[in-house]
């Protein structure tokens, strides 16, 4: 038959001297106010989320035989977009003047290259497939897939625009 446990007086001891160092360290804020400054935290708590991902990418199926093709090595890229270094912002306007001037000048097929992140948690990498379905660009849209290891692997992505 188990004992119940003993009531540890000495790790209770301990705790409340613990708190009572870490008490002594914390200011007050401003006026003596004991309440959170909400203004002072805004910047801190204001993260701009991507857009929902798309509900369905196109009419025809991703995988298609031009997709093999190109994640093969098989299919020339067209063009590049490079989005290293740029803020989710700044590189959703690049990816967007981009796949326009590219679709405008009849190109097929863009290399996007958003990078891979640390543990392949990127944001720019896991912004793209909502960004996609932005309105001013899904139109020229017919479909995209993860690059192949020669162009990137999982840090790029092929986008396939829809002829004119």
């Amino acid at each position: 038959m188990k004992k119940p446990p003993k009531n540890n007086t000495k790790n209770i001891d301990e705790d409340k001297e613990l708190w009572q160092r870490v008490a002594r360290t914390v200011k007050p804020l401003r006026d003596g106010s004991s309440k959170a400054d909400s203004e002072s935290f805004e910047h801190m708590m204001h993260v701009k989320l991507p857009p929902p991902p798309l509900a369905s990418r196109t009419d025809k199926p991703v995988f298609t035989r031009e997709d093999k093709k190109t994640r093969r090595g098989k299919v020339s890229i067209d063009g590049k977009i490079d989005l290293h270094d740029l803020t989710a912002d700044q590189a959703f306007e690049a990816l967007r003047r981009g796949l326009i001037r590219a679709y405008n000048r009849n190109k097929k097929c863009l290399l996007v290259v958003t990078g891979k992140g640390i543990r392949g948690q990127g944001v720019l990498r896991q912004s793209l497939p909502g960004w996609l379905g932005h309105q001013d660009i899904r139109h020229i849209i017919t479909e995209y897939a993860p690059a192949h290891i020669r162009h990137g692997g999982s840090g790029a992505w092929y986008i396939f625009l829809k002829t004119k």
